[in-house]
């Protein structure tokens, strides 16, 4: 009999080369002269999964079931496993480049030229499995009923997955990508069914099973086109060719078509529901529906993905493409295996077309099964809207898209229109202990664009001072130059410039570069000036050497002048710097009659000739030195001089308002906006408690601040979530209360109401209450029991209890005055009849005739529903038999047989690697190696020739790794398989072996639901044992992939004790 095992090691390996298998990778680094093409593709047969988990392990699975059976044996009872399992997955990858110009559509409509690159995979699998458990043990006392058991279980199992890709990405000239389409097809298919014979003995009873649960399910996707387009070319290629690590995101969007069908069935039959108290068949169930949906089409917009590059070694692989050269690869130590942006696409194709397909049957889906439930259990009365609810832990976008509710509010946009993210919500709460509401509200502040930091205040002279500088009677050393931060009225000057005119000015507008006087006098002058000079001796002055000698007298002596006596003889002359002397009247003559020439007049040209006189000492200085901000006069005339007025200095607000300067940074808000404290951000949460009849019962505001101002401000704005303790005392009635509440947030800075928030209305109970009301059977006695609690203060309240029985006849009724604290109540009556028994309480306040709580509570009493009598003989005489110790002692036996069982004492590999190559050379993955190393070496588990790495591992798979014309062969031999039979080959599937085996070790299959029964295979002479007989016949190498995993988590178990033991 065939034998499969399971390891989860290798279960991932053959798992990851077939359910991901690899799609290229492709990639340009400069524009291909020749278009590429290439095949490779992956094989496994499942029925070599045994041997691949003992070269693994170095377990040797007949040995493990012979031992395993042994001690069942020796326990003294019966255990047979047997499993058929075949199957086959297969995925081949075909690469091929168009470099003729192509033209398509870009994400903005425009027509753009390009190249193709296109992926085509074939990936199919499909598997069997049948399957059975034999197991009987009997006790046997002199005098005494048989007690025991024989069950006999089968199992059968079928899945098949096709899935067919056309991937075709696009490339302009620059070798950016531009898009993608994708021609897709998947269908699955899984069924299973489970047979349960038995027969239990005790007691002189025998109790009969024969239990069947039958399921399948079909899902499809096919005839998919989709397309994929950027929102601008990517150079992801040109990177990604260039750069051993690169991290890449884009956004575009992906549309396409559809056809999709859903089928599923579901049966239940054999529950012995009369041995518990039910009706024959009372349970059976079978529920099946099938649902198409042909010309679909889904539309994704805003599509955004991300994948980090990183590339590893480097390495030499021979791709069996028939001219036996060799290619240098890299490994892409991150990459799935597989092209990202293929798998990308694939899935929003997979996810988009599912939505869709879910959306547009989903009402059909949800209909006919619950018409369904309704036939099977009687639920469900005449309401025929039958609308698929999701429930409180979704969320529903205004675009029909559903997300989970906690992804609401959580500062990013989970539905596609943004509606799952609301600036602010309300919600309240009612505390007893306060007598007083307490509103929480949230405020997600990651959608309020808010500042950060402090502001500043710009002084006059344009420096910047913090704004809690302002008013902070530092008089000594103003933070502003000039003091403007500090002065809480105006400043005026008390300093003046008279013109020449008379006309006076304020000393501040002279030399501020405009002519404020009618002349001009107030703004500096230049021209020529004279720089040599004559000394009056008699006035102790100097007069300009140019009006010497020009026939006027200057000085009181007249010695500027020439002087002659009576003979007219020149008796006045001039000394020159030389020391030579010459006549006074050859000064100023236009003649240099000094060696120096300094007989003649000198000039400085285009200076300043304006001046202002001091008025202390009559100095005088440079125009240009007066009023620029330093003192040139030595008392200070020549600068403005600044005094304080009785005008007081305003502030404006951001809306135009005016507040005193004094009011500036005092801790007090008197902009609306709080701009005056320094406060960027300012929000005003205003709210209203309303009655249920929509009056407005209470309304508060809160200031909530960017820069918190613990004077100003009642909370930062970024807190998020705010607990306020309203100040309103509401007038509440027994029993419940209703009350609701909206708000509203207004940014101050521009008045305007930036969001505001459903009504909310919550129901609050106040007064004494009914904490519980139950109703009971104990044996043949039916009662209830009754509590309710009432506060010191919340008296004069009777507490009404009616007790009714089938019919409607009272069996019990009270009323009482509620006391302080707890109140209970409990009764017990004999059942007279089946039926419902119903317990009723009421609470009504004095003078009042409605009850403002009540309770309701029924129980159903029947004497149908109980175990039968032998069902309970049955299970009395188990529990009085040995069958304890029989199981206590098969563990035992367990142990001991598995001492000796040999597997390996650790894993026979120290490291691996899973390796997609990257071929610079063809811009593309070109395969997929897996590689596992020990301390000898290196070797290739599957895929292509790979110079450092042995073919000759010691622990090997049995994956078949295709490459060329012999993957193109496979492929194509694959490609219209679709059935089961066309994918496996089921001739080795062979159910009678199974059945033969079993009657080779003394089973009777007569009675097991079997495909085949054997029933021609000869008289047989059943062994001394079943373990002879299987270890004869060949029964025992039947493996199930979960009993793989109890002989993984056994061997484990080996290793372990053996270690602990050294």
């Amino acid at each position: 009999m065939d034998k499969v095992a399971r390891s989860s090691k290798i279960a991932l390996i053959v798992t990851a080369l077939f359910l991901v298998a690899a799609l290229p990778i492709t990639s340009v680094n400069a524009a291909p002269s020749e278009e590429s093409e290439f095949f490779y593709g992956v094989e496994y047969d499942w029925s070599s999964i045994d041997s691949d988990l003992t070269n693994f392990t170095g377990l040797d699975l007949p040995e493990i079931f012979t031992e395993v059976m042994g001690a069942a044996d020796d326990s003294g009872f019966d255990l047979i496993i047997g499993q058929l399992m075949t199957g086959s997955s297969n995925v081949y990858i075909h690469h091929t480049e168009d470099i003729s110009p192509q033209t398509i559509k870009d994400y903005d409509g425009d027509s753009v030229s390009v190249w193709s690159r296109t992926t085509d995979v074939t990936l199919r699998h499909g598997g069997l499995v049948d399957g059975i458990l034999m197991t009987d043990w009997s006790e046997s006392t002199f005098g005494m009923n048989t007690t025991g058991f024989d069950i006999d279980i089968t199992s059968s199992s079928q899945n098949v997955l096709s899935v067919d890709i056309l991937y075709t990405e696009y490339l302009d000239d620059s070798y950016n990508l531009i898009g993608a389409d994708m021609d897709f097809s998947m269908n699955t298919y899984t069924s299973t069914s489970f047979d349960f014979d038995a027969t239990f003995e005790g007691d002189g009873e025998e109790l009969p099973i024969d239990f069947n649960v039958a399921m399948s399910f079909g899902y499809s996707i096919t005839d998919s086109s989709s397309q994929w387009r950027l929102e601008s070319p990517d150079p992801i290629y040109v990177e990604l060719s260039s750069e051993d690590d690169y991290g890449w995101g884009a956004t575009g969007d992906l549309f396409g078509d559809y056809d999709g069908s859903i089928d599923y069935s579901f049966s239940v039959t054999g529950i012995p529901t009369e041995d518990f108290g039910f009706d024959s068949g009372e349970f059976d169930i079978e529920i099946s529906d099938s649902l198409t949906q042909t010309d679909g089409d889904f539309e994704m917009g805003g599509v955004h993905t991300e994948f980090d590059f990183i590339m590893g070694d480097d390495m030499t692989v021979d791709l069996g493409d028939g001219n036996g050269l060799t290619t240098q690869v890299q490994s892409c130590e991150n990459c799935p295996p597989g092209n990202p942006l293929m798998f990308v696409m694939m899935g929003n194709v997979i996810g988009g077309a599912s939505e869709a397909f879910v959306d547009d049957i989903g009402e059909s889906f949800s209909e006919g099964l619950s018409e369904n439930l309704v036939e099977l259990f009687d639920v469900g009365g005449d309401n025929d809207d039958h609308d698929v609810v999701y429930g409180d832990d979704w969320f529903y976008c205004d675009n029909g898209d559903i997300i989970y509710s906690w992804q609401q509010n959580n500062g990013y946009p989970d539905c596609y229109d943004g509606s799952d993210e609301e600036i602010l919500m309300a919600e309240m709460s009612y505390s007893n202990d306060q007598d007083q509401f307490i509103n929480i509200f949230t405020i997600n502040n990651e959608m309020l664009n808010l500042n950060a930091g402090w502001p500043y205040y710009t002084c006059d002279d344009g420096s910047e001072i913090e704004w809690n500088m302002i008013n902070d009677e530092s008089w000594d050393d103003f933070d502003c130059e000039s003091g403007e931060d500090e002065y809480d009225y105006e400043m005026i000057e008390d300093s003046i410039f008279t013109c020449e005119d008379d006309f006076e000015i304020p000393l501040s507008k002279v030399n501020d570069g405009i002519d404020d006087c009618m002349n001009g006098e107030d703004e500096p002058e230049y021209g020529d000036l004279e720089i040599t000079e004559w000394y009056c001796g008699e006035d102790d002055v100097d007069i300009p050497l140019s009006e010497v000698n020009n026939g006027v007298v200057d000085c009181t002596d007249g010695w500027d002048e020439p002087r002659y006596d009576g003979t007219g003889a020149e008796i006045s002359d001039f000394e020159c710097l030389s020391g030579n002397f010459i006549l006074l009247s050859q000064v100023n003559d236009g003649n240099y009659d000094c060696y120096d020439g300094d007989d003649e007049s000198e000039y400085e040209y285009n200076v300043e000739i304006s001046e202002f006189l001091c008025y202390e000492n009559d100095v005088a200085i440079p125009l240009t030195e007066v009023n620029d901000g330093e003192d040139n006069c030595q008392d200070g005339s020549d600068e403005p001089v600044i005094v304080e007025s009785n005008i007081e200095v305003l502030y404006t607000c951001s809306d135009g308002t005016e507040i005193f300067w004094s009011q500036v940074n005092d801790g007090t808000g008197d902009c609306a906006d709080f701009l005056d404290e320094g406060v960027l951000d300012k929000y005003t949460l205003n709210y209203n408690i309303i009655s249920e009849q929509g009056n407005v019962l209470h309304s508060e505001s809160y200031d909530l601040c960017g820069q918190y101002i613990e004077s100003a401000c009642d909370d930062s704005i970024f807190m998020n979530r705010y607990y306020i303790q309203s100040t309103y005392t509401p007038s509440m009635n027994y029993g419940s209360n209703t009350f609701c509440i909206n708000a509203e947030l207004i940014d101050d800075s521009t008045n305007m109401v930036v969001s505001t928030n459903d009504l909310k209305c919550e129901d609050y109970y106040y007064g004494p209450q009914i904490y519980e009301g139950n109703v009971y059977e104990v044996e043949d006695e039916i009662g209830f029991s009754i509590g309710a609690y009432s506060y010191d203060s919340m008296m004069d309240v009777d507490m009404e209890v009616s007790f009714t029985g089938p019919n409607n006849q009272v069996i019990y009724s009270s009323t009482e005055e509620l006391g302080y604290g707890h109140n209970e109540v409990m009764e017990m009556f004999a059942v007279s009849e089946d039926g419902e028994y119903c317990l009723e309480v009421e609470l009504i306040a004095d003078g009042e005739t409605t009850p403002f709580h009540t309770h309701f509570t029924c129980e159903e009493v029947s004497s149908e529903g109980e175990p039968s009598d032998r069902l309970g003989k049955i299970a009395g005489a188990f529990s009085e038999s040995s069958i304890g110790d029989v199981l206590e002692m098969f563990g035992e036996n367990l142990q001991q047989r598995l001492d000796d069982t040999e597997a390996f004492e650790t894993f026979p590999y120290n490291d691996g690697l899973w390796a997609p190559m990257w071929s610079n050379e063809h811009g593309a993955i070109v395969g997929i190696g897996v590689y596992a190393m020990d301390d000898d070496g290196a070797y290739t588990m599957a895929g292509p020739n790979t110079v450092g790495y042995m073919d000759d591992a010691p622990a090997k798979m049995s994956i078949r790794y295709l490459t060329g014309v012999e993957a193109g062969n496979a492929a194509s031999s694959m490609e219209d398989a679709d059935e089961i039979d066309e994918i496996v080959d089921v001739e080795q599937h062979d159910l009678e072996q199974i059945t033969q085996d079993l009657e080779d070790a003394g089973i009777d299959t007569s009675g097991l639901d079997l495909p085949f029964d054997g029933s021609d295979s000869g008289e047989t002479t059943p062994p001394e044992t079943a373990i002879d007989s299987a270890e004869d016949d060949g029964l025992l190498p039947f493996a199930s992939p979960i009993s793989v995993i109890a002989v993984i988590a056994l061997a484990g178990a080996i290793i372990s004790s053996r270690k602990e033991n050294e």
